[in-house]
């Protein structure tokens, strides 16, 4: 009787190995021009980081990287769909204000030919106090008072670092 004979099947090939996809990159790299800034940056270190070094150190990039730090963490901080809420709600009022003071322009021109001078006039001591006592103004002016008294509580808070704001944690060092 013939000798069994021992066959492992190979696994098939479902992709490229890591070999195929690193020879693609460097490919790629190559043609986009790549190899070639990486090749030059680090021929010209001396001098390229001398100059980093210099431009870095100086107090205002110091502020800048530091600033720059603050608005990630900040943003860090704010979910999505939040963010987006809020700043479409500037985009808005932004446009609200540009299309009033377009529409203002215009009214005051039609106002000194026009008879209807009731609609476009200030509105006086009573024409206040009926203001006062609307509700949908206050409605809108509601998230604007709440968020104008939470900046100055905000700015009235005393901040050793930013970092250890941030975190609740200590930091050593200047």
């Amino acid at each position: 009787m013939a000798e069994r004979i021992s066959y492992d099947v190979p696994p098939p090939t479902i992709g490229p190995d890591a070999q195929e996809e690193l020879d693609r990159l460097v490919q790629t790299l190559h043609e986009h021009g790549l190899l070639r800034f990486a090749n030059d940056m680090v021929a010209s270190n001396h001098e390229l980081m001398r100059i980093v070094v210099d431009g870095l150190n100086k107090p205002g990039s110091l502020n800048t990287i530091q600033n720059l730090s603050v608005i990630v963490m900040t943003l860090s901080t704010l979910p999505p769909d939040r963010f987006y809420q809020v700043m479409f709600a500037l985009k808005e009022g932004i446009e609200q204000v540009g299309n009033h003071r377009h529409e203002d322009k215009a009214k005051h021109k039609e106002q000194a030919r026009s008879q209807d001078k009731e609609k476009d006039t200030a509105p006086g001591i009573t024409g206040v106090y009926h203001m006062l006592k609307d509700d949908e103004l206050w409605y809108a002016l509601k998230p604007v008072l709440a968020g104008l008294r939470a900046f100055s509580e905000r700015l009235d808070q005393p901040i050793d670092k930013p970092v250890t704001d941030f975190t609740g944690k200590p930091t050593e060092g200047p």
